[in-house]
């Protein structure tokens, strides 16, 4: 195990960070501590899949690779929708 440990490099890692982040936040959705709508759970699935994304700098797969950019977009257009919904609720609509 220390040996397997050892060998590991700076890729693995980031790619072994990715998969804690996203068990973690489908986890948290899961148990209701996050809601799937929210920006929270948006921003977590962004890192996941940039953490992913950077680990297949090593050993590169393409139908992986496509996937994480996938939802790094899908994040970030969630996030911006979000926002714009925020930001119009806040305002009056003029008469």
């Amino acid at each position: 195990m220390i040996e397997f440990i050892a060998g590991l490099t700076v890729f693995d890692a980031f790619g072994l960070l990715g998969f804690a982040v996203y068990l973690s936040a489908f986890g948290a959705l899961q148990f209701e501590w996050l809601d799937g709508n929210g920006r929270t759970y948006a921003w977590a699935n962004i890192f996941a899949a940039s953490f992913v994304l950077v680990s297949l700098v090593e050993a590169f797969n393409l139908a992986s690779a496509l996937i994480q950019i996938s939802w790094i977009i899908v994040g970030y257009v969630g996030i911006v929708r979000r926002r714009g919904r925020e930001d119009m609720v806040g305002r009056s609509v003029p008469a």
